[in-house]
């Protein structure tokens, strides 16, 4: 029987070893960010919107600044959006019934927002950003953009948001929000752009 001496092989362990952990840091790297996001963004802030049950005002915990609630089949939901010199987060995270949620964004030119709906197949949001009504023919106008999401049967991927929707730095900024009674979560990933 032959034995293996580990003293003579050694150096060519150490650079396996190596090149075993750089390849796997590698595909670590490579695979952190979600499908849609480019290699190289950083995640700066993440939250989700959350479906509550219809016609109940939410009075519980905000999640640590990551979580809005919404009404399932919500009609007008509101959600401010306003500067701030700190960073992202939610101030209140209750945009149930009549109570009006706030969200807090700063940085937004030199950033990328995603964003994806999960949950039950049919659940539906739109966001209306910054609402006005033309009186001539009674349209409702979204002036700074739109995010309108079915949940499909598929996977469900990241889509770029529109940046706008997010920029609070000269005025604040409000958001109508409309749900059906199938909607459940809609996530959105804050990114510094890859260099």
């Amino acid at each position: 029987m032959r034995r293996f001496e580990f003293s003579k092989h050694r150096p060519l362990m150490s650079v396996l070893a190596l090149g075993s952990a750089l390849l796997l840091a590698s595909a670590t790297a490579v695979s952190a960010n979600p499908g849609g996001i480019p290699a190289g963004s950083k995640l700066v802030y993440n939250f989700n919107v959350i479906g509550y049950p219809r016609g109940q005002f939410y009075d519980g915990n905000c999640g640590n600044g990551h979580r809005i609630f919404v009404n399932r089949d919500a009609k007008g939901a509101q959600l401010l959006i306003q500067n701030s010199t700190s960073g992202w987060s939610i101030v209140d995270c209750n945009a149930t019934s009549d109570h009006q949620a706030v969200l807090a964004t700063n940085d937004v030119g030199i950033l990328d927002i995603y964003v994806r709906i999960l949950g039950k197949p049919g659940g539906n949001i739109n966001i209306c950003g910054n609402t006005l009504t033309d009186f001539l023919n009674g349209e409702t106008l979204c002036l700074l953009g739109t995010i309108d999401l079915t949940r499909g049967r598929g996977k469900s991927k990241f889509q770029i948001a529109p940046s706008a929707m997010f920029d609070a730095s000269l005025e604040n900024l409000i958001w109508s929000i409309d749900t059906n009674a199938d909607f459940r979560i809609l996530q959105f990933r804050v990114y510094s752009r890859p260099f």
